[in-house]
């Protein structure tokens, strides 16, 4: 497989991201100024921003990262616009570090994404969590190799390269997979997350559904990797040591695999194609999912024509009660501005807006934030 599907990609995504440019070019005009005068129903109010005076702080998902930084600069931007001074910052830290300062009360909210777990859920006490759903996205099997510039992965493949059961890249199962390539013998470096992280618990939930006769590493924000494997911190740490190593394979959000223009597998899922991870292919998966009532849903290996098999959600977890007014109204202000205004920004951030249902109930849960 030649060069010319790589530029394609790469064309495909520079594409993308020129109209987010574009889009961002205006975006301080338009979902700054002139929708912060709608209803909450229909977005934050200007009434709301001008309110904002907290300043909140979360922390988590790596995965959640790139568009956790463009929706928080939008945000402060609309409430600088409407006379407010609140705002919003993010740092990535990894899903389950998210969870933990939220359980500790060192944060104002938790970005994940992965549940919190029977065993986390001690450290929350009797206190009501909330799940606020806020986009999705592509899990995306990021490689490196000379001269391959695309790639086929069944779930058994995955799972074999990642159990370090396949350490080639001419191995059968891989030729099986992509029997028109030219594979050269390169030994094969995996590279998985070394800390607690929702897109390890994601992307394992796949292997454990797509090849359950092959994986054996169970699911998890951590697992017990080979030792032969690399560990790397968050995903810009595996997409950084998978380009400087010619052979290597991760797991990351396809936002930070295109930042460093690498490669990336199409994915069979329960169908009998194999999928490019792309914003629209994950919107396909995002739509064929159940949505529980307290907003958590899993659209890994759906069963949706043209979906994305290993999509990803991705939450805000929030406490129902906070400790001050002040947080409670800049939260609401916050998540109402996410789920309206920001929404059609992620295409152009290579993850997927939510399905208009799945928004509007998140919409509606937003009144459930009270103080006292």
């Amino acid at each position: 497989m030649k060069k010319k599907s790589r530029a394609t990609w790469l064309l495909a995504v520079l594409a993308l991201l020129a109209l987010f440019v574009t889009a961002c070019g205006s975006d301080d005009d338009s979902s700054s100024k002139d929708t912060t005068t709608t209803t909450a129903a229909g977005g934050a109010r200007s009434a709301d921003l001008a309110k904002a005076s907290a300043k909140l702080q979360g922390q988590g998902s790596s995965f959640q990262d790139t568009v956790q930084q463009k929706m928080t600069s939008g945000f402060g931007a609309a409430v600088k616009d409407a006379g407010g001074s609140g705002t919003v910052t993010y740092t990535k830290t990894g899903s389950s570090d998210g969870k933990k300062a939220l359980a500790d009360k060192t944060v104002d909210f938790a970005g994940s994404d992965s549940a919190i777990k029977d065993e986390e859920k001690a450290a929350f006490g009797s206190r009501k969590i909330l799940y606020f759903p806020i986009v999705g996205g592509p899990i995306a099997v990021a490689y490196n190799l000379s001269g391959v510039d695309e790639l086929n992965l069944s779930p058994d493949t995955i799972a074999k390269i990642f159990q370090a059961e396949i350490t080639s890249w001419d191995d059968k199962a891989i030729k099986a997979d992509n029997p028109d390539a030219d594979l050269p013998s390169t030994k094969i470096t995996v590279v998985h997350r070394s800390d607690g992280s929702g897109t390890t618990s994601n992307f394992t939930k796949f292997l454990v559904a797509g090849a359950p006769d092959t994986w054996k590493l169970d699911s998890g924000d951590t697992v017990s990797w080979p030792t032969t494997t690399q560990g790397a911190e968050k995903s810009t740490g595996v997409i950084s040591v998978v380009k400087q190593t010619d052979g290597a394979i991760g797991y990351a959000d396809l936002a930070d695999a295109a930042k460093e223009n690498l490669d990336v597998a199409s994915v069979k899922g329960s169908g009998s194609e194999f999928v490019k991870p792309t914003s629209d292919t994950a919107s396909k998966a995002l739509g064929g999912a159940t949505v529980s009532a307290d907003l958590t849903y899993n659209p890994i290996d759906s069963k949706a024509a043209g979906a994305y098999p290993i999509t990803s959600p991705t939450w805000i977890i929030v406490d129902a009660k906070q400790s001050k007014a002040a947080n409670a109204a800049i939260l609401k202000a916050y998540l109402t501005f996410i789920l309206n205004q920001e929404q059609s920004q992620a295409p152009g951030l290579l993850y997927a807006a939510l399905p208009d249902d799945l928004k509007q109930k998140a919409l509606a849960q937003v009144d459930q934030i009270t103080a006292g």
